[in-house]
């Protein structure tokens, strides 16, 4: 009996402690700093339902992903089985700082105390000193407010690396814009090769005083030969490092700067003509191109360059086209104006200089850009030219009364009469026919009728929409002059008189693209909006117009 007692306590001791689990918690390094990311494993001896109060780990730690995992082994027909979960935290926080005991159902662990160093931009891994480093530097810690400051990311590694990436820099009152693509090369230092990867940015501060430069983070996973020995951790570990934050000044633009204010380190303006060589004539449009080249602004900096008043040349601009280039000087940004010249009168025509003021951050001082004046010879156009009269043949010596060849004299007295009684022909047609409907005149030809007459207002009007809608911009140019004469403007025969009719000046600009969409070299860069609303406020205009000008001047010669 007493035997038998003793066997039950010892069963019930051994069932007891069977039944009691064990839950513990650990770090899978013991080297953390700030920023980098560590992984806290949680396990159990047996299988149970109840998860782990994730709740009770500190706000200190980031929780950046979490998993589960479950192992079972049978070993001379006993089981035993583990069940774990890993938690990968991330702090910024340093110092010690205590992970406290987490409970898993009616278990909990022991507390583990971290001491998180300062961040480093460096790793010194499995006995080597510096395996992987970051640097960051800037070209100038003195800058003017929207100057270019040029900022690069150096990386080194001499270990290889997994699911590496490298955060992006961050600066309030800036705007940062990546430079073209990575540069990778290889580097000997002392006796270790490292692989280099540089990345550069431009920084363009918008508001003068102190700049702060964020600091970059590289982040990894890296080869662990210490964790190889460990049957449930991955040989490699994450890491992370960091570069130090860069303070910059910024100085305001200077009191003697020019507007627009242009803080480069170099500025340059050209010019091109196409075709190249071609002589400029009357009425013959030419292509101009100006250039204008910035290092060190960006493309969106650039501000429209300002033409000087140019007597005997008409300029029909295209849409201005913004590039950029990138070089180890940062960014070089261009702006692209097109106009298309036509020269309205013969002679010479001189160009003034084109000037553009700026600010040279290299040597701290205002310059000028110049692109010098020229002078061109324009001919005269074959619509216009003059071709020199063929010499009149000698005459026989006749006699001359009053210094007047009497021959010449009769011509052109025989002249004079004939104009004179077709004017009065004209003019008893018209009393007659004061006032009557207009009479189209009809000629039969193999029982065809051909139809000659003048647009009336409302035709002219309607085939200016009908173009306009189907963007025809010959045919509206030829049937807004039919609708200005069919108002009785007569001495309106161009788009440029047009112009001049007008009073409002949407409708003017509206004219100066269809004349570009015409007329211009790149007829595809003109986007002339003209509707029929358009249409009837020219119509409108052209109406007023005349009938200002009819009660402004002389009375009409025959009363209605």
């Amino acid at each position: 009996m007493r035997k038998l007692i003793i066997g039950l306590i010892l069963s019930l001791v051994v069932f007891s402690s069977a039944l009691e689990a064990k839950v513990t918690q650990s770090i899978d390094r013991q080297e953390i700093s700030a920023g980098e990311t560590f992984v806290l494993d949680i396990q159990i001896d047996r299988n149970i339902d109840e998860q782990p109060d994730l709740s009770l780990i500190p706000a200190d730690f980031t929780i950046v992903s979490s998993s589960q995992y479950q192992h079972t082994q049978i070993v001379n027909g006993n089981h035993s089985s583990v069940k774990g979960w890993k938690i990968k935290l991330k702090t910024l926080k340093t110092g010690k700082i205590t992970i406290p005991a987490i409970s898993v159902g009616n278990e909990a662990t022991k507390p583990i105390t971290l001491d998180i160093k300062d961040a480093s931009n460096q790793l010194d891994l499995n006995g080597n000193d510096k395996a992987i480093y970051l640097e960051a530097n800037v070209d100038t810690e003195n800058a003017y407010v929207q100057q270019q400051i040029i900022y690069t990311i150096s990386l080194y590694r001499a270990v290889q690396t997994h699911y590496a990436s490298l955060s992006e820099p961050q600066a309030e009152n800036a705007i940062i814009e990546k430079l073209g693509d990575d540069i990778q090369f290889e580097k000997n230092i002392g006796n270790r090769r490292y692989i280099v990867t540089q990345r550069k940015y431009a920084i363009f501060p918008q508001q003068s005083g102190t700049l702060s430069v964020s600091p970059v983070t590289f982040t990894a996973d890296v080869n662990d030969n210490n964790r190889r020995r460990s049957l449930f951790l991955n040989s490699t570990r994450p890491v992370s490092i960091s570069t130090k934050p860069i303070a910059l000044k910024i100085k305001p633009k200077p009191v003697n700067a020019s507007e627009p204010w242009l803080p480069a380190k170099n500025v340059s303006l050209a010019d091109r003509w196409t075709p190249a060589g071609k002589q400029l004539t009357v009425g013959e449009p030419i292509t101009w191109t100006l250039l204008l080249s910035v290092q060190g602004l960006s493309e969106s900096q650039l501000p429209e360059i300002q033409l000087p008043r140019i007597d005997g040349l008409q300029l029909y601009p295209d849409t201005p086209q913004k590039e950029r280039k990138v070089d180890e000087k940062g960014i070089l940004g261009q702006r692209i104006e097109k106009y298309a010249v036509i020269p309205s009168r013969e002679g010479e025509v001189t160009i003034p200089e084109i000037k553009l003021s700026w600010w040279d951050t290299t040597t701290d001082s205002l310059k000028t850009a110049v692109l010098p004046a020229k002078t061109f010879k324009v001919e005269p156009g074959t619509a216009v030219a003059s071709t020199p009269a063929a010499l009149p043949k000698p005459v026989e010596t006749a006699k001359v009364i009053d210094g007047i060849d009497p021959k010449t004299l009769q011509n052109w007295q025989i002249l004079a009469s004939g104009l004179f009684l077709l004017w009065l022909i004209t003019l008893i047609a018209y009393i007659k026919k004061k006032g009557q409907p207009v009479v189209q005149t009809v000629r039969r030809s193999n029982e065809t009728n051909f139809v000659q007459k003048t647009p009336t207002q409302k035709e002219a009007l309607a085939k200016a929409k009908s173009a306009a809608k189907s963007q025809d911009w010959k045919a509206l140019e030829s049937s807004l002059i039919d609708l200005a004469k069919a108002s009785g403007m007569q001495k309106i025969n161009s788009l440029g008189a047009l112009k001049s009719a007008l009073s409002t000046s949407t409708d003017i600009e509206q004219i100066k693209l269809l004349e570009s969409a015409i007329y211009s070299s790149s007829p595809e860069s003109a986007n002339p909006s003209i509707s029929a609303s358009t249409i009837d406020a020219i119509s409108e205009q052209l109406f007023s117009s005349r009938k200002n000008e009819a009660s402004n001047g002389i009375p009409p010669l025959y009363a209605r």
